[in-house]
C-alpha cells in the first residue's frame, strides 16, 4: 500500500443499536482507511480494516463476519467511540 499520502483521525459516538450501519457507510467511504471501535472508557474493542481489495461477492463474504462482530458489540453498549482513520490527501510542498 502506497503510505505516501497523510492520514488522520476522526473520532465519533454513536448508539450500540446504530453501529453496523454506520461501519457499513464507512466501507463505502473511499477516504476511510480504518476503524477502531472503543467502548465508553476508551478501551479497544475491535479493529477493522476498511481497504479491501476485493469486488462484488467477495466483499460481502469478506464483511459478513466482520459486521456480525460489530453488531454483538452493538448489542451489548449503549454507546460506543469510533476512531476513524482516513486518508487527508498527497502532502504537497511549497
Amino acid at each position: 500500500m502506497d503510505r505516501s499520502g497523510r492520514t488522520f483521525i476522526e473520532q465519533i459516538e454513536v448508539a450500540g443499536d446504530q453501529l453496523v450501519l454506520t461501519v457499513k457507510k464507512l466501507y463505502a467511504d473511499a477516504d476511510a482507511r480504518r476503524v477502531i471501535v472503543r467502548n465508553a472508557e476508551g478501551r479497544e474493542l475491535l479493529s477493522v480494516p476498511l481497504t479491501i481489495g476485493l469486488a462484488g461477492g467477495a466483499l460481502t463474504v469478506f464483511t459478513a463476519p466482520v459486521l456480525a462482530a460489530v453488531a454483538a458489540i452493538g448489542g451489548t453498549l449503549a454507546k460506543v467511540r469510533l476512531d476513524i482513520e482516513r486518508d487527508a490527501g498527497p502532502h504537497v510542498d511549497d
